[in-house]
């Protein structure tokens, strides 16, 4: 008992965990290529827009699973200012996991695409899940957030829209 107060007490100390935030890139050219539900190849220069959120995600990621719908919120909340989401699954079990997750989560118009061989995530490097990548309109890498982010939050939406330029 004395020890479960300790450590509330030394929590509470330490103060709120720090916010997540992305961190600048030097631009840098992001080329990539995903899958569509229909086989489709897509390079990254389709998925400009003002500012996307090139998200990569996992059926079996908790976080990954609990920012699904946060994203969603943010796309349709942010749409009219240029800001899109493109949700890329690494999932090695396709698009029956995938379509099941989306479901399961309520995240249908999510823009999702699969990259089996984790191509894309190699070329970008992504080496934590889940990882988000601001590209530019230009198709440039201009930020990177590793970890979960909370899409929610009122100063990370403003810090997407002051690299949007709104």
């Amino acid at each position: 008992m004395i020890r479960v107060a300790l450590a509330l007490l030394l929590a509470l100390a330490a103060g709120p965990a720090p916010a997540v935030e992305f961190k600048a890139s030097t631009p840098t050219p992001m080329v990539f290529a995903v899958r569509d539900r229909d086989g489709g190849v897509h390079a990254g220069a389709e998925l400009r827009a003002r500012i996307t959120l090139v998200h990569f995600w996992a059926t079996w990621c908790l976080p990954c699973r609990e920012e699904l719908p946060a994203l969603k919120s943010l796309q349709d909340d942010m749409r009219g200012a240029g800001v899109r989401v493109a949700a890329i699954s690494i999932d090695r079990l396709g698009w029956g996991a995938i379509d099941r997750t989306i479901a399961a989560l309520d995240v249908g118009g999510l823009a999702i695409y699969h990259d089996l061989d984790r191509e894309a995530a190699k070329a970008l490097r992504v080496e934590t899940l889940p990882t988000t990548i601001l590209m530019d309109a230009d198709g440039q890498e201009i930020a990177r957030l590793n970890g979960q982010g909370d899409w929610r939050d009122p100063a990370l939406r403003r810090a997407i829209l002051a690299r949007a330029g709104k």
